[in-house]
């Protein structure tokens, strides 16, 4: 299985599978399926390739895109990168490509400077969150409503690098 960036032509694919990953698993995003269904064309162009200090990459097997996960240096913070949109698709979870896709993002994350990664996991979504702190991530207690879903509630977790 192949882990590389998406590149610029084709922000339509990922379109694709990002509401794929909506649909599969709306209660962990902060995003909901309707928002993202909305967003212009420009969104997408914006995660294709490398530029403007953000990637997506993406697992491809057999020529299937099968999980993604974002990065982007944190405007605010200096010397953090934040973590997005990790999905897999059912198929091949439980296979190792989230630990694949944190090391990616970390070697990225490393070319940008940083010193510090973040992201945020539903509170209530124990999977991800056992495998972040097997990981090395650790809650910050920063919390905030998941734009989703307010009433449910979406924690940060951070490592440094």
């Amino acid at each position: 299985m192949e882990i590389r960036p998406v590149r610029p032509d084709e922000a339509g694919r990922l379109r694709e599978l990002r509401l794929q990953a909506l649909q599969d698993a709306p209660e962990v995003f902060f995003s909901s399926l309707d928002s993202e269904r909305r967003l212009p064309a420009a969104h997408w162009d914006s995660w294709a390739g490398t530029a403007q200090g953000k990637v997506m990459f993406v697992a491809v097997e057999d020529g299937v895109w099968v999980g993604m996960a974002g990065a982007w240096v944190h405007p605010e913070k200096d010397s953090t990168v934040s973590l997005w949109w990790l999905w897999v698709a059912p198929a091949v979870r439980g296979h190792g490509l989230a630990r694949r896709f944190l090391e990616v993002r970390v070697d990225w994350a490393r070319q940008w400077g940083a010193t510090r990664l973040e992201l945020a996991v539903a509170e209530t979504n124990a999977v991800a969150r056992a495998l972040y702190q097997r990981l090395g991530f650790v809650p910050t207690g920063e919390r905030r409503s998941m734009a989703s879903d307010p009433a449910r509630v979406g924690i940060f977790m951070a490592r440094p690098l």
